[in-house]
C-alpha cells in the first residue's frame, strides 16, 4: 500500500500543475510546450508547438477554438482543461493509453502516420518511445 502512495501523489501533483495553466494569450505560444496534463505510466512530451504552428492551423489541435490565430491576443485553452475530466462521455479522457482512446494519440498519431505516407523520409514520431523518451 505504502508503495502506491508516493506514485499516486506525484501523478496527482503532475496533474494538478498541468491544469493550473488553464490559458495563455495566442500572442504568447511557447515555442515548446511540455505535455504532462496527463502523465501516467509514459514520461511528458516535449511538443514542438513553435514547429507546427508554422505548417498547421491553430484550430486543428484547439478545436474548440475556430477562429484562433497565432498572434491573436485570444486566450488559448490546453488541451488539459477539457481532456483531464470531460464535461461530455464522448470527450476523449488524455489519461487512456489506448492508440483509439486518447486524443493525443489519436490526433497527433494519426497525423504523423499521413504524414509519412505523403513522405517517406519524415521524422514525424509515431512510436511511444518516440514521443515519451525512457527517463
Amino acid at each position: 500500500m505504502r508503495k502506491l502512495f508516493v506514485p499516486f501523489v506525484l501523478a496527482a501533483l503532475a496533474v494538478l500543475a498541468g491544469t493550473a495553466l488553464v490559458a495563455v494569450p495566442a500572442s504568447q505560444a511557447p515555442d515548446q510546450a511540455t505535455l504532462d496534463d496527463c502523465v501516467a505510466k509514459k514520461s511528458a512530451v516535449v511538443f514542438p508547438h513553435g514547429q507546427h504552428a508554422k505548417d498547421i492551423a491553430c484550430a486543428t489541435c484547439h478545436h474548440t477554438q475556430a477562429d484562433l490565430e497565432a498572434g491573436a491576443a485570444t486566450e488559448v485553452k490546453t488541451c488539459g482543461t477539457c481532456h483531464v475530466t470531460p464535461e461530455k462521455a464522448e470527450t476523449p479522457v488524455c489519461s487512456q493509453m489506448s492508440m483509439t482512446k486518447n486524443p493525443f494519440h489519436l490526433t497527433c498519431v494519426n497525423c504523423h502516420k499521413e504524414e509519412a505516407k505523403k513522405n517517406a523520409e519524415t521524422k514525424a514520431p509515431t512510436k511511444c518511445d518516440q514521443c515519451h523518451p525512457k527517463a
